[in-house]
């Protein structure tokens, strides 16, 4: 009996040790990345710029996989509808909080573990560089004059609409708010006098703002961000606003927690070893990290806020 008994140990150790062995060894092929808007957008920069370090400490290919649609909800279903076995991710951002607000989608935050907050950017009012409102005092103050002031964003419904909303309610004035397809059209639109202000993320407006071709008014950080040193805080001006655009690694709910942990430590390896910072800097974007405990209750803060946000938007 005791040999039974000792074989039986002996089995079950191995059993138990072959699976932690295995876990260990996470992961043993190539992991798809789901970005779920084209290529050359925030989500995608993001993420591919962390590729050749990500793929150095993981030991395997990270394949970008750009799936369009649905102010990015296409990609999205389909990443949560993946057996969440690490092999399958996603780049998340508060696009999915902004969907989820505006009742576009079946899954919510909660259908996701979110792995890590990796960087994040602000909403900023710019207008025309040599352009009459030259400040957020001018803007607001012909808003409230009469003027009907053509606000430019990026998609009906959008995150970058919902922010131009929550600006107008929050200073107390009224936007005609005009959306278009994408970044570079609600730019070009502001450019051209055509409309008098443009809501966008910080990064899609960083190379017009250095060239001075739009100016920015304003800024959606709590405090002043360090790529866009320049540009006032809604607050500093005296409105209390805060939101941004912050960009994550997530997964379908159910990941496995020492798979959840290995992309953790990867992640903390590159942006403690400041090999990120500068890829961060040139995109226009802020390192804030975020893991754990600390992130779930962003996420659910930032969930909250986007509902409000939304408002008479949501359907």
């Amino acid at each position: 009996m005791k040999k039974l008994l000792g074989t039986l140990g002996l089995a079950t150790t191995l059993m138990f040790g072959g699976q932690a062995a295995l876990a260990a060894e996470y992961p043993t092929k190539s992991v798809d990345m789901i970005v779920p808007f084209s290529a050359g957008g925030g989500n995608d920069t993001f993420v591919r710029a962390m590729q050749p370090m990500l793929e150095k400490r993981l030991g395997q290919s990270l394949v970008i996989r750009n799936i369009a649609g649905g102010g990015g909800a296409v990609g999205m279903s389909r990443a949560v509808a993946s057996r969440p076995d690490g092999y399958t991710l996603l780049a998340a951002s508060n696009a999915m909080l902004t969907l989820e607000a505006m009742g576009n989608v079946a899954f919510t935050h909660n259908d996701f573990d979110f792995i890590a907050k990796v960087v994040e950017e602000p909403y900023v009012i710019a207008a025309r560089g040599d352009g009459p409102y030259q400040d957020l005092d001018a803007l607001l103050e012909a808003a409230r004059a009469g003027k009907a002031i053509k606000v430019g964003v990026s998609g009906v419904g959008s995150s970058a609409h919902i922010a131009a909303v929550a600006m107008a309610n929050t200073t107390g004035v009224k936007f005609n708010i005009i959306p278009y397809p994408g970044g570079a059209e609600t730019i070009s639109a502001a450019m051209g006098g055509h409309i008098d202000a443009v809501v966008l993320g910080g990064s899609e407006l960083r190379s017009v703002l250095q060239s001075e071709r739009l100016k920015a008014l304003a800024m959606t950080y709590d405090e002043r961000s360090d790529s866009l040193p320049g540009v006032p805080t809604f607050k500093e001006e005296g409105h209390d606003l805060s939101l941004t655009v912050w960009r994550a690694i997530a997964a379908p709910k159910g990941l496995p927690e020492d798979v959840k942990q290995t992309w953790v430590a990867a992640i903390k390896d590159i942006l403690d070893s400041g090999e990120y910072d500068q890829t961060a800097a040139n995109l226009g974007t802020d390192v804030a990290p975020l893991y754990g405990e600390a992130l779930d209750e962003f996420i659910e803060n930032s969930a909250v806020t986007m509902n409000e946000a939304a408002g008479e938007l949501a359907r």
